[in-house]
């Protein structure tokens, strides 16, 4: 059987879709987490202490958020429990996360600019190119809070990226847009497993008498 690098994704498959549409709500970073996760877990009872250790938030951002996305009717509360109100098209206007998302140590701003890329990347370089600004309108964030955030999934083999040139008048060149390549799921998940085993080393290093 050949490497496959670049498995293909789908929703049967450690994968879970996400709807193009949530992005034009310009909801905050929390917000799109909490959503992503409400949906992954729409089978079972997303309780809002779960939800938070899973996000690493608290509770009182976990609540904002739960509450923001029903304001924007994205969600609907009854007894205290969270359903979708809509579900991904069936045309295909969506994108697909990894079910490992939550599992990776992501802060809910690098889960949104991921979420961001992968609904705007191409299916199949798995590319895109969005600028720090598009990025930001789409997540509420400012440039350099973006860039911050891509800076950790690049240090957390979500993702790596390129430079860009381009030509102004005159022939002037200058730098463009970041080219953003979205890395196999499981490097991350390798990479993230070694640092645990690192950090579980140094502790048993120390713990031991000289």
């Amino acid at each position: 059987m050949a490497y496959e690098r670049y498995p293909t994704r789908t929703a049967e498959r450690n994968y879970f879709s996400i709807p193009n549409q949530i992005h034009t709500y310009r909801i905050s970073p929390a917000a799109y987490a909490v959503y992503v996760y409400v949906r992954h877990n729409r089978k079972s009872d997303p309780r809002l202490e779960r939800m938070a250790e899973q996000l690493q938030i608290s509770h009182a951002v976990a609540a904002k958020a739960l509450e923001e996305l029903v304001d924007q009717h994205l969600l609907m509360e009854f007894d205290g429990q969270y359903y979708l109100r809509w579900l991904c098209e069936e045309n295909g206007n969506c994108y697909l996360l990894p079910n490992e998302i939550f599992h990776l140590g992501l802060r809910v701003g690098e889960i949104a600019v991921y979420g961001f890329l992968l609904c705007c990347e191409n299916r199949k370089t798995y590319q895109c190119y969005p600028s720090y600004r598009t990025i930001g309108d789409a997540v509420g964030m400012s440039k350099n809070t973006v860039k911050k955030y891509v800076d950790g999934l690049i240090n957390k083999r979500l993702i790596y990226t390129e430079t860009t040139t381009v030509w102004g008048k005159g022939g002037k060149k200058r730098n463009g847009t970041l080219l953003y390549t979205i890395r196999p799921i499981y490097e991350a998940i390798q990479h993230h497993a070694n640092l645990q085993l690192e950090q579980t080393d140094m502790l048993r290093n120390t713990d031991t008498p000289a």
